[in-house]
């Protein structure tokens, strides 16, 4: 039985007015539904743009190489054209993240790629989006790209440049990887290290099945890829997304009692975070099993302050021509 203090309420609705004045709620579930729906489509056709993009952008890239002189790369200035003559182009074909792939500036975009083609003086297939994670790329659909690019017979790729590590441990997420339970610890041993080991468990067994993979269809295909570098925290994201870093640490240490933590001490946890990355791929590298698998140092190159680093987890454009100059150091270590 309706109790009475609800029957105005009923002759409310019933009269086409909402109680209280707030608008009228839809059946129970039907607005989650049709929000779930709509952030599916979304998803969807998001993925959908990032497949056709990623294949416009090869189709682009084998134009390039079919043509008897290729034009410069946008930004490559004459000279490093003139430097280039008389050497032979390395087909290289890049996939991974927004180190390689970032969007801003919107006119051309940005990025470690977009900086070694002008250091190169000729174009590279690059095939990374931003915001993709490594098990997206280890992923069935991505897979199945790589897989088909590297098997393509029209182009033999000297190299895969891979970017991918940094969406997998940092964001939201960022705070698994961190103590939260008194006493408050060292910034070096910030770190739950259960948490970050299988987090990087999982992390080496993609990068083993990239290297399976590049085995299998094109063994001649030298690998590189690099562990980024320190970033600084500074709670600064860019066009609606992030921070991804100090909104993790300030949680972590409110909850160890730290209201106000030292910078220093949330840059500490970071790098340390980053050092476990760098050491994992250098793991991969010194296995005998493993030929052809080259980390790039580039940990340590940029200094944290605001010229070399556009926000928490991105360089700026001086930043990233610095990282572009320790690829093109580590091709010439092996296509001297």
């Amino acid at each position: 039985m309706p109790r009475k203090n609800e029957r105005p309420a009923r002759r409310r609705r019933k009269s086409g007015r909402p109680p209280s004045g707030a608008p009228a709620a839809p059946k129970p579930g039907v607005g989650t539904r049709l929000q779930t729906v709509a952030l599916y489509q979304a998803q969807k056709k998001l993925r959908d743009e990032i497949k056709g993009d990623r294949a416009q952008r090869f189709k682009e890239f084998l134009a390039q190489t079919r043509k008897p002189t290729e034009p410069p790369a946008p930004g490559v200035a004459l000279r490093a054209v003139v430097a280039a003559a008389g050497k032979q182009n390395l087909r290289i074909l890049a996939e991974g993240d927004s180190w390689f792939e970032y969007p801003l500036p919107v006119t051309h975009g940005d990025g470690v790629v977009y900086q070694l083609q002008k250091l190169l003086g000729y174009q590279i297939a690059n095939m990374a989006h931003h915001g993709l994670e490594v098990e997206q790329m280890m992923g069935l659909s991505i897979r199945q790209e790589i897989i088909m690019r590297l098997s393509d017979q029209r182009i033999r790729f000297d190299a895969l440049l891979f970017s991918g590590g940094g969406n997998d441990i940092v964001g939201d997420q960022f705070c698994i990887w961190l103590k939260d339970s008194p006493p408050v610890p060292a910034p070096a041993q910030m770190l739950d290290m259960n948490a970050v080991n299988s987090a990087l468990a999982i992390l080496e067994a993609e990068y083993r099945e990239l290297v399976d993979i590049r085995n299998q269809c094109s063994p001649q295909t030298v690998i590189f890829v690099h562990a980024y570098d320190f970033p600084p925290v500074t709670g600064k994201g860019v066009c609606g997304a992030g921070p991804w870093l100090k909104p993790s640490l300030d949680y972590a240490y409110q909850h160890l009692g730290v209201p106000n933590p030292d910078p220093n001490d949330e840059f500490v946890v970071v790098k340390t975070l980053m050092q476990m990355f760098g050491a994992m791929l250098d793991r991969i590298a010194a296995d005998p099993a493993i030929q052809k698998f080259i980390v790039v140092p580039t940990q340590g190159t940029l200094t944290p302050n605001a010229s070399d680093w556009q926000n928490e987890i991105h360089p700026s454009s001086t930043g990233f021509a610095k990282i572009a100059k320790k690829f093109q150091a580590s091709l010439a270590t092996v296509f001297p």
